[in-house]
């Protein structure tokens, strides 16, 4: 990404940021507190993954995405851009939260290839069940597993380039612990996936190829709150190399969450793609808006 490109998204990022600060309704405290989809406590419903799961930006985290608690229902709708040196992701979507046991998202994936102005649209849908435990209040930490499910709109890149196919589904098993009294006494979060599943770049070129298939990696997250509003974090997830005509990296973020209330929250991030599609070292930034219904 050229300096003047990140200037500016960085620029607009910190904008949105301040305009929420500046408008939001005073009102909205009080309506969380009469409001009974909102029972978690601020912060620990996470935000919307790019494959419209809740968690964090780059993996989806064993936390259910909204605020809704044991017979609660709750929502989510959001949108999210990743401008990285070569390519852009905007992602739109939502989710559903049934008694925070069953969670089911959408997330529709526009894929631009700057140099081709060529798009790869996906649409990703996603069924996670929390299996037992709690993020924080149960001697069990939260246990959920779930399954996404991807098929492209534009298929002849993935075809082109040796994908085996333009849909597929992996399969999620994740666990999250978060500690009140954590680093620095700071309330910290540990999320780990493990992950079966063939995509080729979060399934934007397709599914399988000619050097591996169906395989079990790992991806973490921690996160740490510096303020009862303002949430700072990593992540780190394994990706799958199926193409042998293309090297796929693993991928990294660091991120900043904000949640001004239980309304809406407001991420930005630091990503590293690793190498798509034969373009080296993808880097650039992240951003993300969330509202909770």
């Amino acid at each position: 990404m050229s300096q003047s490109n990140m200037l500016s998204s960085l620029a607009l990022t910190l904008l949105l940021s301040g305009a929420l600060a500046v408008t939001l309704p005073v009102a909205a405290s009080a309506d969380e507190a009469q409001n009974k989809r909102f029972g978690k406590i601020k912060g620990t419903g996470g935000v919307s993954s790019i494959s419209g799961a809740g968690g964090g930006g780059l993996t989806p985290w064993a936390t259910l995405s909204s605020y809704a608690e044991s017979g609660q229902l709750g929502g989510t709708v959001f949108a999210s851009q990743a401008q990285v040196d070569d390519y852009q992701l905007d992602v739109v979507g939502g989710s559903f939260n049934v008694h925070d046991k069953l969670e089911l998202s959408y997330a529709r994936q526009d894929f631009l290839i700057k140099a081709a102005d060529l798009q790869i649209r996906q649409d990703r849908i996603a069924l996670r069940y929390k299996v037992a435990g709690d993020i924080i209040y149960d001697g069990l930490p939260q246990i959920t597993v779930g399954v996404e499910h991807g098929e492209l709109r534009d298929e002849a890149v993935a075809l082109s380039v040796g994908a085996d196919d333009t849909r597929g589904t992996d399969y999620t098993l994740s666990v999250a612990r978060a500690w009140l009294n954590g680093i620095g006494h700071r309330t910290t979060l540990l999320n780990v996936n493990l992950r079966y599943g063939n995509s080729n770049q979060f399934g934007i070129l397709g599914y399988g190829g000619d050097d591996e298939d169906r395989q079990v990696n790992m991806e973490v997250a921690g996160a740490m709150f510096i303020s009862r509003s303002v949430a700072v974090g990593f992540e780190w997830r394994q990706k799958p190399d199926n193409l042998s005509a293309l090297t796929e990296n693993n991928a990294s973020d660091l991120f900043l969450a904000y949640f001004p209330n239980k309304r809406l929250s407001f991420t930005t991030a630091w990503v590293d793609l690793g190498d798509i599609a034969g373009a080296p070292d993808q880097r650039g930034v992240y951003f993300s808006l969330q509202a909770n219904l």
